[in-house]
């Protein structure tokens, strides 16, 4: 199961400053061929020539350093014709073993030069300009709705939402789930529910292949029903700046299918004497979500026990700019309750530590482990505000660092 995580890691445990690459073990090196190009095709042919070679030299090897006897009959051959036939031998079996070792050392620099490429460090990074509220929900419901479409999605449950206070509580926010509902009928209010009557709630009933988030709905199939919450986090003791996360999932499958993120907050516009810019940015050392989400569907689950701003902005990152999967069961449980949340097919573990910082300053440690395999390194995940310093119409758009869109 973790032959892949194992990989990665063997890819991803280097130095902060690590000493140049000069090669990379063949088991790896495969996986940086082209089959497309025939590279791996000549690879294993290069292979079964080596060991061809390999298989005369001893051969030969084994002839010349027999007894020297003449030998009679039909093969009969004198000690000097046996001495020469095994140099013809050792010396096709050279000659093969050269061929092929050339072979292999050239799609060896191919596999090294791409791996050097795919580890190099990237950053997952989005800019986001403090607005309204309301703006804020009508433009994620736009989105949202369009991945919606997109996908086959006919129905949609807005179920709920949650606000992180700065200082770790969480608390229900029925209003803001009100101002979203809101929001998605103005932009297309086609195929929302209705809240049921005994409201939402997260269960895992024996038997069931989904959780069920009412007694009175079911999900069967997956692409047919989407769950849509609110998230909010407090960057500061009053609220005036926060960040605002709209989510949808797959509700058969508990995947993450779409995440809004905008700078916000909850206190009137006209008592705004400052006006922020963030950037969000994951410096990921070694392109590890990269790698893991050009490979097998991999889900890494969020531990309970980390920074909950920390594991809500790394969700949004491994969607929106890696494609890496993302359950839903942990954030769903967050906002409705109910049983203890699955994994969703998790098969490691991030792990985030707080570092030193402010309320506009946050930075976490990544890392990323499972079960039998050595920690990951990861990187710097990190959120900074900086005040706007002339009118949103005059300030010019930064330079273009992210995979989306500025919000």
């Amino acid at each position: 199961m973790y032959a892949l995580f194992a990989s990665l890691v063997l890819l991803a445990a280097a130095e902060t400053a690590p000493a140049p690459v000069k090669s990379i073990p063949d088991t790896e090196a495969v996986k940086y061929l082209k089959s497309n190009q025939g590279e791996v095709t000549e690879w294993s042919k290069a292979l079964r020539q080596l060991e061809l070679g390999q298989q005369r030299f001893q051969q030969g090897n084994s002839i010349l350093n027999a007894p020297r006897i003449t030998t009679t009959g039909a093969f009969q051959e004198t000690p000097e014709q046996a001495k020469a036939r095994a140099q013809k031998i050792i010396d096709e079996g050279k000659a093969q073993m050269a061929t092929a070792t050339a072979t292999l050392d050239r799609l060896r620099r191919v596999a090294l030069a791409r791996y050097v490429d795919s580890t190099k460090t990237v950053n997952l990074t989005e800019n986001l300009t403090q607005s309204k509220l309301g703006y804020c929900l009508n433009l994620a419901s736009v989105r949202l709705q369009k991945i919606a479409r997109d996908g086959g999605y006919k129905t949609h449950h807005i179920v709920g939402s949650i606000t992180v206070l700065n200082d770790g509580k969480i608390l229900k926010t029925p209003a803001v789930t009100e101002s979203l509902r809101a929001s998605w009928v103005k932009a297309d209010p086609a195929g929302l529910a209705s809240v049921p009557e005994s409201g939402y709630s997260y269960k895992v009933g024996s038997g069931l292949t989904a959780p069920q988030l009412s007694k009175e709905w079911t999900v069967v199939s997956p692409r047919s029903t989407t769950v849509v919450w609110v998230e909010v986090y407090g960057l500061n003791n009053d609220n005036s700046l926060t960040l605002l996360l709209v989510r949808m999932a797959d509700a058969y499958t508990m995947r993450l299918i779409g995440s809004e993120i905008y700078l916000t907050t909850f206190n009137p516009a006209d008592n705004l004497s400052k006006i922020y810019n963030a950037t969000l940015n994951l410096r990921d050392e070694k392109s590890f979500l990269p790698r893991l989400s050009l490979s097998t569907d991999w889900v890494v689950s969020y531990d309970r026990t980390n920074p909950l701003m920390a594991n809500a902005l790394l969700r949004h990152l491994c969607l929106s700019d890696s494609k890496v999967g993302v359950g839903a069961s942990q954030s769903l449980f967050d906002v409705l309750g109910g049983d203890a949340p699955g994994l969703d097919g998790a098969k490691a573990n991030w792990k985030i530590a707080s570092l030193e910082g402010t309320d506009l300053n946050k930075n976490f440690k990544i890392t990323c482990e499972a079960s039998g395999a050595d920690v990951v390194d990861v990187g710097l995940l990190s959120i900074k505000l900086e005040e706007q310093t002339k009118s949103r119409e005059t300030t010019k758009a930064p330079a273009e660092t992210t995979k989306r869109p500025t919000k």
